[in-house]
């Protein structure tokens, strides 16, 4: 009996490591791809629908993504009371006072308004949807917020008050970011810090590798 229970303990143990180890190799795997396109990739001509600039080249086309903007949730009142009521008479009653208080706008909420394709280049994110079309210019960028709740990109600009961006799935959430980034460095010309930073990211990978169960 005791041999039974130690073969499927070793058994659990081996299985737990091939899967910790997939993991691993893939995302091992993952970082090296990013190391060498840090370190040459410039982009494409001739891909997507994209009616290029010059000089501009693209970085990735991501089909299905969804354009993202603020809209105001309904309001409501607040502070307010229902007053009283008396008789006056047989079936009869009277109100008195009574207030709806205060009105409250709704939050703004970032919300998905129209599904289409982004391109993401060396100058620029463009939306283009069935709908709506968006352009977030990389010499009017304040920034870029990932968002993991659910996997979006805020890229927030100058010539624009109200804060938009795109919505992708889960599974291609990693790559979007990396070319985003990849993107903006080449833009900002700090690809060096930029290749340097996934560099340092495949140093610290290397030593959490899973040990084999003994």
């Amino acid at each position: 009996m005791g041999g039974f229970f130690a073969k499927r303990k070793r058994r659990k143990a081996q299985e737990a490591y091939d899967r910790a180890l997939a993991l691993w190799q893939q995302e091992d795997a993952e970082l090296h791809e990013m190391a060498d396109m840090a370190a040459g990739y410039q982009g494409e001509t001739g891909v997507g629908s994209l009616q290029l600039h010059q000089d501009e080249r693209v970085f990735m086309v991501l089909k299905g993504a969804a354009l993202i903007e603020p809209r105001r949730e309904r309001g409501h009142y607040v502070g307010g009371y229902s007053g009283f009521s008396f008789r006056v008479a047989k079936g009869v009653r009277y109100h008195v006072g009574g207030t709806r208080g205060t009105y409250q706008q709704g939050a703004e909420v970032p919300t998905p308004i129209d599904t289409g394709t982004v391109t993401i280049t060396n100058q620029r994110v463009v939306f283009e949807g069935s709908k709506q079309a968006r352009e977030w210019a990389f010499s009017k960028l304040l920034g870029h917020e990932d968002h993991t709740e659910a996997p979006w990109t805020a890229l927030p600009v100058s010539n624009r008050q109200k804060v938009s961006g795109f919505l992708y799935d889960a599974q291609h959430a990693v790559e979007v970011r990396f070319r985003l980034g990849l993107a903006l460095a080449t833009f900002n010309n700090t690809r060096a810090d930029f290749a340097g930073h996934i560099q340092s990211e495949l140093a610290e990978h290397a030593p959490s590798r899973p040990v084999a169960p003994q």
